[in-house]
């Protein structure tokens, strides 16, 4: 395999074995809600910026994706009792996102599993060896942000 197909081999790689192993951790801890790392990330947003108004907008530009693909998650995890909307006042059409009760007890627990695994993988590493990792890929994640294939290009 060809370096840089074997990059993009090995980032995928990397990823799908890194979603399945949270996405694992969170159907485990969610009671069968069928929730996602996704949906976990999104609370977790939230929760991290308790006190504050969170708004869908907010983690569409927070994750970087779609309106519709936050609508989607937003209205999935109200319906599972994560996630309520409320209005706000001066203007109806606002509404700020608040965590559950049901919400905080599921961060909770994957709080203690996802701390679990960051210690795993850290410790697979030297401590420079997982500095320079978290650089490469803070790295590669703007590379990608920023990359537009160029027309006729691919």
């Amino acid at each position: 395999m060809e370096g840089e197909q074997r990059l993009v081999h090995l980032v995928n790689q990397a990823t799908v074995f890194f979603r399945r192993r949270f996405d694992r951790v969170v159907a485990a801890e969610s009671g069968g809600d069928l929730l996602t790392g996704r949906n976990i990330w999104v609370l977790r947003y939230v929760r991290d910026h308790d006190g504050e108004d969170v708004f869908q907008k907010d983690l569409e530009t927070a994750f970087k994706i779609r309106r519709s693909t936050i609508s989607r998650t937003v209205e999935l995890m109200e319906q599972k009792q994560l996630l309520v909307r409320e209005a706000v006042n001066g203007d109806a059409r606002l509404k700020r996102l608040r965590l559950t009760p049901k919400a905080e007890r599921v961060l909770a627990a994957v709080s203690m599993h996802v701390t679990r695994m960051d210690r795993e993988i850290r410790d697979a590493f030297q401590p420079e060896e997982y500095a320079t990792l978290m650089q490469l890929l803070e790295k590669l994640c703007a590379v990608l942000e920023g990359a537009e294939p160029e027309q006729g290009k691919e």
